[in-house]
């Protein structure tokens, strides 16, 4: 959705494997010296893209997901139509699909199962890209499979099938994304294809959001029998800690989505971003994903009254390896006043933008609650971070990183006066219960299956313990608020490395302190600081909690 303002009633490369779910082989036929010249190719044709591309152009699909493919039917056995050899290791198969002047191709199987050692991989014919190997473990009951785009006009599959396979596997290719638009050309000097404006997520504004970026995702959205899209998403946390796969996401972004059994074929991509904040086209770093989810519940009025907001669950557990974060959230009602948002602009590396200013709550169309935060970008050291088609759907963070809304709409564009760089998110607190009272049109069942109450909790990695995360929220208290010239700091227990840091609303850093090891309370002067609003940050052996500090002397 390239979000502009819809029905509100306010007036205003380098050589990469093991990216899915998967063991990180190399295929077997890349370490053979005698293997066939030929392998044999299914031929399909260029789609006629006349009418997408006036669709895309249209003032109608600005208030739709950005779409970036269209799927092509192909209906052929793998088996039947791929070239067979033996070796010591296995029988090979093999079979390629080229479709001409495709920027990638993604495989999508209706038909999919694969016997205990069978290992199935997908590459381009640059090699350039390698998936695999996927095994009996990628298997799902509707028996579907999906990957992630492989850049170039042809993509080969390989199968290894052991010698002494009591099962023959289960391929079909059902079909074929043909994307037109978004994937990095390699003859370009920038990587994607995102306004020049949008600032990466690794430049100093992401300083302090770090972990939060590790839970935004990519997702790849199968939206149709003939379209693809990009939409943004998180990992969000639960009050149980289990790290269970919810990713939160905007309703907007499945409201064409034909079938329920197109969820199984979402892919979600984790990491995908620039190692730094240049955004040359050797740097970005090859992202980790998985396929399918289900959906668990939305707001389904979303185009009239609601908040527009969307959860879905991983079908697999997220990896270790992949570094996930369960971003926190807060479910308060509250205009704060500084804050970002991590997103995927034009299915673009993990962008950053920014806000200074007080949120303000507005309205949809027919709805007599303010069921949205509008939000005021900001000019940044390193650009003007503002969101596009395929950022819908990505979490707003406040100050102290917790999701408070998703994408919904807005104006913001690199191209548009700075007056006109806001956008719309939906309101957590708003999705939280109040879209209808059945569990598939709210949050709390889901965040908060024990019914604890909490109106607010922290994120956590794949190693946190409850213990840990609890420990994070409540590890310190300040007095007196609002203070004057002196503020106490409590400690839960001893910590024996212990930083403070005081931030303005600009968040901008202050000063530090170190506090001596094993304090229980300690006094900091704020004599030097003048009335207003602050964030002080506490560092106590790793583990971090912040404040929000008001001083009228």
């Amino acid at each position: 959705m390239k979000k502009f303002l819809i029905y509100f009633a306010v007036v205003l490369f380098c050589f990469a494997a093991k990216a899915q779910l998967s063991t990180g082989e190399m295929p077997p036929s890349f370490s053979l010296k005698d293997v066939p010249n030929q392998i044999p190719t299914l031929h399909i044709a260029k789609p006629d893209l006349t009418k997408v591309i006036e669709e895309d152009e249209s003032e109608e699909s600005l208030f739709k997901m950005r779409r970036f493919g269209v799927i092509l039917q192909c209906g052929k056995d793998f088996f039947e139509n791929a070239n067979v050899f033996e070796t010591e290791e296995g029988r090979i198969y093999q079979l390629a699909v080229e479709v001409p002047e495709a920027q990638a191709l993604v495989l999508y199987s209706n038909r999919f199962r694969l016997p205990e050692g069978g290992k199935f991989f997908v590459y381009n014919e640059s090699r350039t890209k390698v998936l695999g190997a996927f095994t009996a473990i990628n298997n799902h009951d509707l028996r579907t499979f999906a990957t992630e785009d492989l850049e170039g006009e042809k993509v080969i599959f390989e199968y290894l099938e052991p010698l002494d396979a009591r099962t023959k596997a289960e391929i079909e290719i059902s079909e074929i994304g043909y994307a037109y638009r978004d994937i990095a050309e390699k003859a370009s000097d920038e990587y994607g294809s995102s306004g020049s404006c949008n600032v990466n997520v690794n430049c100093s504004e992401g300083d302090d959001f770090r972990k939060q970026q590790r839970g935004v995702v990519r997702i790849q959205v199968r939206i149709s029998s003939q379209y693809i899209g990009w939409c943004s998403g998180s990992l969000i946390n639960n009050t149980n800690y289990d790290k269970t796969p919810y990713i939160l996401t905007a309703a907007h972004c499945i409201e064409d989505v034909a079938s329920s059994s197109y969820y199984s074929q979402f892919v979600f991509y984790f990491k995908y971003e620039t190692s730094g904040c240049n955004n040359t086209i050797s740097e970005p770093s090859r992202s980790k994903s998985l396929t399918g989810a289900q959906l668990k519940a939305y707001d389904n009025t979303y185009m009239s009254a609601g908040s527009d907001f969307c959860l879905l669950l991983l079908n697999d557990d997220v990896p270790q390896s992949y570094n996930p974060f369960w971003c926190g959230w807060d479910r308060r009602d509250q205009a704060v006043s500084q804050g970002v948002s991590i997103h995927h602009p034009a299915g673009d590396v993990k962008k950053i933008s920014t806000f200074n200013s007080r949120l303000e709550q507005v309205r949809f169309s027919s709805s007599t609650d303010a069921t949205h935060w509008l939000v005021k970008w900001v000019q940044t050291d390193n650009g003007y971070g503002i969101t596009e088609g395929g950022s819908s759907g990505s979490p707003l963070f406040n100050q102290y990183g917790q999701i408070i809304g998703d994408l919904s709409a807005g104006t913001s564009a690199c191209n548009v006066s700075d007056a006109d760089k806001t956008d719309y998110y939906g309101k957590f607190s708003y999705s939280w219960d109040q879209n209808g009272s059945a569990n598939s049109r709210k949050l709390k069942p889901w965040l908060d299956p024990a019914n604890t109450g909490a109106t607010q909790i922290g994120g956590m990695d794949h190693t946190s313990s409850i213990t840990q995360v609890a420990a994070m929220e409540n590890l310190s208290s300040i007095s007196p608020n609002p203070a004057q010239n002196l503020l106490m700091i409590s400690f839960d227990e001893s910590y024996q490395n212990i930083e403070v840091r005081v931030y303005d609303q600009m968040g901008r850093a202050l000063y530090f302190e170190n506090i001596p090891s094993a304090s229980r309370n300690y006094t900091m002067d704020l004599d030097h600081l003048q009335n207003g609003l602050y964030i002080v940050r506490i560092n106590a052996d790793g583990l971090e909690s912040s404040h929000k500090v008001i001083i009228q002397k």
